[in-house]
């Protein structure tokens, strides 16, 4: 194995000590270009051994030889391309026994890896070849016994080793019980192999499982998208989508919608068994939904029943930008039961159904919007239109005044600038509206608090619509219970007010109005009451709304933003508004207001 060492070669001259020295590296090469064969580095990764944690199986042998052999050290290694990997090494200084490995510059193992045969040294200092082995000088190794580990098919991975740092004549009983140890660590690398190879059959297998459960279920969901996506009917949609679950995910599957006043409708209904199909279908009242626990954050949560004679169940919530649209049900037959890949294939078709019907519900939110932006448009020019209208006109008149360079009474010029600055102000209060919509969905409503009488501030408000009550021929009450104090924005609190009374005027029909300021420990209260046609129950909701109003356009003007703003207003000061009101018996607007530590905020959106 190794060449013989001549006189000239050992002399300590430089020129001798760079031959040496490349006749090492080139007898490295030669080393690593066998132990790099292909078959062999083949089952050496089989093994998955290298830089795996340490083991007790492999530790017990390495100190079972340092004890019996009283060396200080013993290994075993695994011989990588370009080092070599301690799974084991009892008594290894540090910092190798750290990292658990060393470059092959310091290894004797390759040389049996490489020749398949024990290697004993009794004094390395001394021998031609390995004396210039830095494990010599930097690890302190002396004499070095080792025993290849080798594979049924005659591939060596590595070596049990014995090393002392003392020179030592090995006996033939060391050597025996090194032989024994090597045999026994080589049993143990075969296991590992052997649970490898079997880990890698039940990968296998269970990859095939996989996959074919995926290839059924991207069919089948491919086919429902396919089928939710070229549908216009919803309904019709649904019924092709509960038809296709049945039977690859279940044996019946039925699907229930929430509808807007709360009830669950039943949609489409699907099962073998046509009996049960007409059952489930004929049933009025479907269950309720099963929602997500606290701190669940899955998109859908259901309930699972599992066992016979019931066979099982899972019934699952859809959910769409945060809102529950309904539920989704999928039940067998006994003995059949719902698996794992039926469930995950029941929740996919869940998101996909939900999300068919999310979209479609919000296209006819969508078209909604349209039609109300259009109407809004329609309603703001027609607003806009008639002050402008009717200030051209002044104008005009007072142009041919002027031009005439007649004489005028200051009746008629005060009656026409009165005119002028009315629609001014309509034009203004228009503006500011448009204004105070783009301000609140930016969010860019700001507040200046500071300490007010609510009674004081509806007071002054009253006084500047007298003109305004006057036309109308309404009369307005006022009535306080003593100051009403708090902190709040005077500006926005005299813009909720001037909305308030301005409506009760506009809607009231010329009866009275009346105003009532109360106030306890906490809350201070505004009541705006007119006797005028009144806001039937189903629109005293949608009223708060943006362009939403409960009478006709042709009859009443304005943008139907007044109320929203006003909501969104009291909302960044901590306050709320309520309404209550019969047709033909006028409304009653009732307005609340934290009198302390009302918040300092941008209102939130609605």
């Amino acid at each position: 194995m190794y060449p013989e060492s001549s006189s000239h070669e050992v002399g300590t001259h430089d020129g001798a000590s760079q031959r040496v020295s490349g006749r090492l590296e080139s007898h490295l090469e030669e080393l690593q270009q066998i132990i790099t064969r292909q078959r062999r580095m083949e089952a050496l990764r089989r093994t998955a051994l290298l830089d795996s944690p340490a083991e007790e199986a492999f530790d017990r042998l390495t100190r079972l030889t340092t004890r019996t052999l009283h060396v200080p050290v013993a290994l075993v290694t695994l011989v990588d391309r370009d080092r070599q990997f301690f799974k084991s090494c009892t008594g290894l200084p540090a910092p190798w026994c750290d990292v658990r490995q060393t470059p092959l510059t310091y290894s004797f193992c390759i040389h049996v890896v490489a020749s398949g045969q024990p290697l004993v040294i009794e004094d390395a200092r001394k021998h031609p070849v390995l004396k210039e082995n830095l494990a010599v000088d930097q690890l302190g190794v002396v004499a070095y016994a080792g025993f290849p580990l080798k594979t049924p098919n005659g591939e060596v991975l590595g070596t049990l080793c014995a090393i002392d740092t003392e020179p030592r004549a090995w006996t033939k009983n060391d050597l025996a019980i090194l032989a024994d140890l090597a045999t026994s660590a080589t049993t143990e690398i075969e296991l590992r192999a052997t649970r490898e190879l079997e880990g890698q059959a039940r990968a296998a297998e269970a990859a095939r499982v996989t996959a074919e459960a995926a290839r059924q279920r991207f069919a089948l969901l491919a086919e429902l998208s396919g089928a939710l996506a070229e549908q216009l009917d919803l309904g019709r949609a649904l019924t092709l989508a509960v038809r296709l679950s049945v039977p690859l995910v279940a044996d019946g599957c039925v699907l229930d919608l929430l509808q807007e006043d709360g009830r669950l409708q039943r949609e489409a209904v699907a099962h073998q068994d046509p009996r049960e199909e007409q059952r489930l279908r004929d049933v009025s009242e479907p269950p309720g939904l099963f929602l997500s626990e606290a701190g669940d954050s899955s998109m859908m949560a259901g309930h699972l029943r599992l066992g016979d004679p019931g066979g099982s169940s899972i019934r699952l919530t859809l959910m769409g930008r945060g809102r529950v649209l309904g539920a989704i049900s999928f039940t067998t037959i006994p003995p059949r039961r719902l698996g794992d890949t039926e469930v995950e294939l029941a929740r996919d078709v869940a998101r996909r159904v939900a999300l068919a019907v999310d979209n479609h519900r919000m296209n006819h939110e969508l078209l909604e919007a349209v039609r109300s932006r259009d109407r809004f448009l329609s309603s703001a020019s027609h607003e806009l239109r008639t002050p402008l209208m009717t200030l051209r006109i002044q104008s005009q008149l007072l142009l041919r005044i002027t031009r005439n360079e007649k004489p005028c009474s200051s009746s008629v010029l005060t009656s026409k600038a009165d005119v002028i600055v009315r629609q001014v102000e309509r034009l203004g209060h228009l503006v500011d509206e448009l204004l105070d919509l783009a301000r609140v969905r930016e969010g860019r409503l700001r507040y200046h608090l500071e300490e007010l009488d609510l009674a004081e501030v509806v007071r002054e408000v009253a006084i500047r619509f007298r003109e305004e009550l006057s036309r109308s021929g309404s009369t307005l009450v006022l009535r306080t219970e003593g100051s009403a104090r708090g902190r709040w924005d005077r500006g926005r609190l005299e813009q909720v007010m001037t909305h308030l009374l301005a409506n009760a005027i506009k809607y009231g029909q010329g009866r009275p109005i009346s105003l009532l300021v109360t106030r306890d420990e906490h809350t201070a209260r505004l009541l705006v009451r007119d006797e005028g046609i009144g806001i039937a129950e189903a629109d005293q909701a949608r009223i708060f709304e943006r362009f939403e109003r409960a009478v006709s356009e042709q009859h009443y003007g304005g943008l139907g933003l007044g109320l929203w703003i006003v909501r969104e207003v009291l909302a960044g000061m901590g306050g709320t508004i309520a309404v209550h009101s019969h047709p033909g018996m006028g409304s009653s607007f009732t307005v609340e207001l934290p009198r302390h530590g009302a918040a300092e905020q941008t209102p939130v959106l609605h």
